[in-house]
């Protein structure tokens, strides 16, 4: 960071992986994630028996108002001003961030949320966004948190979330006075530092390049994340197998929820020796499986490819490394088919872990590192039927101005001409997974439904008692 000459600002330039998913997401497809909260209603219950949505806003916006992540804005640059910085956003005002909506009857709250987490939020205001939602079946009120996945990915998110929601019931959001944000630096401002970011940075290359010729240098700067690119392309070599999924991303969504005890899916894990990301990998496959057949579409021996992110190893960024998973669903043996995943998941983190670099580690000017990246997010995207995600969230009970979160679902993005992502979050002993899905893909509760079914038979296979899941008014 440096400070301006002549404003009290200080640039914080996005890095490369924040700026990737700025690239990457479209009009229909915007990089945001989201999270569906259901809390209990009745700390915020109204003389009259209704709920009071407004107060819920206000303790949302209350308690937004101390995250300073909430209070920055992207400044995107005009040419010649450098990369886009992060900066406060003089115009911040919680409660403009939050809004109150009433579900209509006979709306499927998860499939309304997706649609709006799938609403772009606009780009000159802080990137995210608040929906406090009534009108729920029973004692129940909902929040919907949409960020952008230039702010925060999925574990960054879970973390705001914590940051945003009370760790005690009896809680109080401390009153955090406005601090006035300084003005955005000028046009002639954003000049000059670029030209002293250039400086810098032709002296830094100086020296490295005085280093390496004493022979203490080390690869050239970008190597590892251009071969990083080369490795995760390479395991897209042929075509993805062609399926009745639709390729066309529109603006709808659908999504299925299936909820799991934690501990069920712990002990399962355990017995047989592989992960939950395993588990969710498996569950996943015998749902496909068992959508496709009930579809007639033959599954002799089909392998649909699945990304699932991996982490760097680097807390100062996000998920950089991307594991491409094959999916048997044309093997019909609940054993081999976890088998086969486990094997697959085994060596592509051994590779990750030899290869100690991801696609951020590119050192290219931003005229180049653009086009490149997003040419190869769209062939990867071509030779995928979806990507799964796996996030450990709190595994203590959050709650929001007395009101306990009860449960919580994650919404993936969807990226152009992938149809589907899963997502799987871990809070409070439970574990919510959650099929996002374009609104033309037909049959969604078949696919949700032979996905939990998957879950009971690898709990099954490893002789653990079922537990109930707690019910929810979804």
């Amino acid at each position: 960071m440096r400070r301006l000459a002549q404003a009290a600002a200080v640039v914080t330039r996005l890095r490369l992986d924040e700026l990737m998913s700025a690239w990457v997401g479209g009009r229909d497809s915007p990089m945001q994630i989201g999270l569906l909260c259901v809390f209990d209603a009745e700390p915020f219950r109204r003389a009259d028996g209704l709920v009071d949505l407004a107060g819920v806003r206000a303790a949302l916006a209350l308690r937004a108002s101390r995250v300073p992540g909430l209070h920055r804005r992207v400044v995107w640059t005009r040419p010649g001003e450098g990369r886009p910085f992060w900066a406060e956003d003089p115009a911040f005002a919680p409660p403009d961030l939050v809004e109150v909506t009433t579900l209509p009857p006979g709306t499927d709250l998860p499939s309304w949320a997706a649609s709006r987490a799938a609403t772009p939020l606009p780009p000159d205001r802080p990137l995210w966004r608040a929906d406090v939602v009534g009108g729920l079946p029973g004692d129940r009120v909902a929040v919907l948190l949409v960020v952008s996945h230039v702010l925060a990915d999925g574990a960054g998110g879970i973390a705001l979330l914590g940051s945003l929601l009370d760790q005690d019931p009896a809680a109080a959001a401390p009153v955090v006075p406005p601090a006035p944000a300084a003005p955005l630096p000028s046009h002639r401002q954003l000049l000059r530092e670029r030209l002293h970011e250039i400086a810098d940075a032709a002296r830094r290359r100086g020296r490295r390049g005085r280093r390496d010729r004493r022979g203490a240098g080390g690869p050239r700067a970008g190597v590892h994340g251009l071969t990083e690119i080369r490795a995760a392309l390479a395991e897209f070599a042929g075509p993805e197998p062609v399926t009745s999924l639709p390729r066309q991303v529109g603006p709808g969504r659908r999504l299925g929820v299936v909820h799991v005890p934690l501990p069920e899916l712990l002990r399962t894990g355990h017995a047989l020796g592989v992960t939950v990301n395993d588990l969710v990998l498996a569950a996943v496959a015998a749902g496909l499986r068992e959508y496709l057949t009930a579809r007639d579409e033959g599954v002799p021996g089909p392998v649909l490819r699945a990304s699932v992110p991996a982490t760097t190893g680097h807390a100062d960024r996000q998920v950089g490394r991307m594991l491409v998973v094959g999916l048997p669903v044309g093997e019909p043996d609940t054993a081999r088919r976890l088998a086969v995943i486990h094997h697959a998941t085994t060596q592509g983190k051994a590779r990750l872990r030899a290869a100690d670099a991801d696609v951020t580690d590119l050192r290219l000017p931003v005229p180049v590192a653009r086009p490149l990246l997003c040419w190869a997010r769209r062939f990867g995207s071509r030779r995928l039927t979806l990507s799964v995600t796996d996030v450990t969230g709190p595994s203590a009970p959050l709650w929001l101005a007395g009101a306990r979160l009860r449960a919580a679902a994650p919404i993936a993005p969807l990226s152009a001409g992938v149809p589907l992502t899963v997502a799987a979050l871990s809070y409070a002993g439970e574990v919510v997974l959650t099929i996002n899905a374009s609104d033309s893909l037909t049959d969604l509760d078949l696919l949700t439904e032979a996905t939990a079914r998957g879950v009971a038979a690898l709990r099954e296979l490893a002789g653990v008692a079922a537990e109930r899941p707690p019910a929810h008014a979804w």
